[in-house]
């Protein structure tokens, strides 16, 4: 390509002739791949959030049955029995309350995820861009690097909810075995 027929070409229009014409395609790479990988890490968190929640409403109900034994029997009821409809009503609050914190950190992490999908785009926008806007250039970088800090503290939270994922299940196989040695 002569130097009057690339002056004539719009930058995005053109053919690359040299290799380094590719870099436009090869920087936006990165970004899309990392956003491909947290859609994902998205998809399943959303469906863990979904069980957290599902499990969330079990125990309410849970709750409220306890509730409704207890005032079912009345002051003349067995205090023996009513003691142990109170007991099961403290292991649920305390697993209703773990689960709870599940679902806040599955939360923070999905809000992670997607702040870093958003960086990303806004990412791959810019380098986009960049070709028509060469000073567009300096705003990918920060972008690319705050979308990985989104994706590392997405996964950090991520960490934490799998490290407290068993504690409720946990609590009632203890609950349960005392229960069962009475």
């Amino acid at each position: 390509m002569s130097a009057g027929e690339r002056e004539r070409c719009a930058p995005l229009f053109c053919y690359p002739r040299r290799m380094h014409d590719f870099s436009v395609i090869s920087a936006g790479v990165g970004p899309i791949i990392v956003i491909s990988a947290a859609g994902l890490l998205c998809l399943a968190f959303y469906n863990r959030l979904t069980a957290v929640v599902t499990r969330l409403r079990g125990f309410d109900r849970e709750r409220l049955q306890e509730q409704e034994s207890i005032e079912k029997h009345g002051p003349e009821a067995d205090p023996a029995l009513v003691a142990e409809h109170l007991a099961v009503l403290g292991m649920l609050r305390e697993q209703t309350e773990l689960v709870r914190r599940r679902a806040h950190l599955v939360r923070r992490t999905l809000v992670c995820l997607l702040s870093t999908i958003i960086a990303l785009a806004l990412c791959s926008l810019v380098v986009g861009l960049g070709t028509v806007w060469s000073s567009l250039a300096y705003v990918a970088v920060p972008l690319f690097v705050i979308g990985l800090g989104a994706l590392v503290t997405g996964c950090v939270f991520a960490l934490q909810e799998l490290r407290l994922a068993l504690a409720p299940i946990e609590l009632e196989g203890r609950f349960v075995s005392q229960l069962t040695q009475q």
